[in-house]
């Protein structure tokens, strides 16, 4: 009997041990649950980096009500959170070096062959960050539209986008207008804008659906996630922890462009249900937009990170991954 007491102690104590050794990464994101990929994209990653440590790692996510999103990236690099899942459009004022990835024609797998990944990587790290991951959201983006796409397409139209989309707009003849989200139902609503240009993702949480009935296609661009660790905290780690975390991630990539690709599905099917129709740019135009999109990225990074740029440019061109 006694020698079971010990044995059972002995076994208590392990679990406690193992228990106390898990360490927690506190995982900062842009956005709340009622933005799907949350859960169907952020929290499955979050369990890959769980699973791969055998549970030395755990991941607490904390949202846009802690930080807001535009100020998240310099928390994580100062160390009050030790992991980011974000757009690289929201830190574009501290860098567009995430942003300028959306311009490409890319997947995870030639980000990260052409050599661009491992670029990108270190000029993070003289920001205090690690790039352990880039998630790619194919559906892209989109314009809502209250009217069909007639012979004139954008000509005499005003439509929203902020500046990323300014080129796209412009190039299919309509005015841009920069508008806050939270203006864009109104707007469309009163006809102070005939469309608006997002993610095609999001427009089901806004019920923009009620204010305008088309949606152009084919869309334009990647949607860009950047995963991104405080640098002392991945430095901190032991090197094949590190590399752990780092095949993890990378395998996980190409699910979580399926992840994205079963979201945007959905809500094309709610948004189609909700009355939506698709209306077809010409093939033509097609080449002119992804041209704009393209140009236009770049030229807005080139303002915040020239060199950088200028070298993703140059990868990308080398691998094909312009358009």
């Amino acid at each position: 009997m006694r020698k079971f007491v010990a044995m059972l102690a002995g076994a208590i104590g392990l679990a406690q041990v193992g228990a106390a050794a898990a360490e927690e990464l506190r995982l900062l994101t842009s956005w709340d649950t009622s933005y799907a990929p949350v859960e169907a994209v952020i929290d499955p990653l979050m369990d890959k980096i769980t699973e791969a440590t055998d549970g030395a790692l755990t991941v607490t996510r904390f949202g846009p009500e802690t930080i807001p999103p535009f100020e998240q990236l310099d928390p994580v690099a100062r160390g009050a959170f030790d992991l980011l899942v974000t757009n690289g459009a929201y830190h574009y004022n501290q860098t567009a070096a995430s942003m300028a990835l959306e311009a490409l024609t890319a997947d995870s797998a030639s980000l990260r062959s052409s050599g661009i990944f491992e670029a990108v990587d270190a000029h993070y790290q003289t920001l205090g960050l690690k790039l352990i991951g880039f998630l790619y959201d194919h559906g892209g983006y989109h314009i809502m539209l209250r009217q069909p796409l007639g012979k004139g397409l954008f000509e005499g139209l005003r439509i929203r986008g902020t500046p990323v989309y300014h080129p796209v707009i412009e190039a299919l003849g309509g005015a841009p207008v920069v508008l806050p989200a939270s203006e864009i139902y109104p707007s469309l609503e009163r006809g102070v804008v005939e469309g608006a240009a997002w993610p095609t993702i999001g427009a089901v949480g806004f019920r923009w659906f009620e204010v305008a009935d088309y949606m152009m296609r084919p869309s334009f661009g990647l949607g860009g996630y950047p995963v991104l660790m405080n640098l002392d905290r991945w430095n901190s780690l032991d090197e094949a922890t590190q590399e752990k975390i780092l095949q993890a991630v990378e395998a996980y990539e190409p699910e979580a462009a399926q992840r994205f690709a079963e979201v945007g599905a959905a809500e094309s099917e709610t948004l189609a249900q909700e009355g939506m129709e698709i209306t077809q740019l010409p093939e033509d135009i097609v080449p002119v937009v992804n041209k704009a999109w393209y140009e236009g990225v770049m030229a807005l990074s080139e303002q915040q990170d020239p060199e950088l740029i200028a070298e993703v440019k140059r990868l990308g061109a080398e691998a094909g991954l312009t358009p």
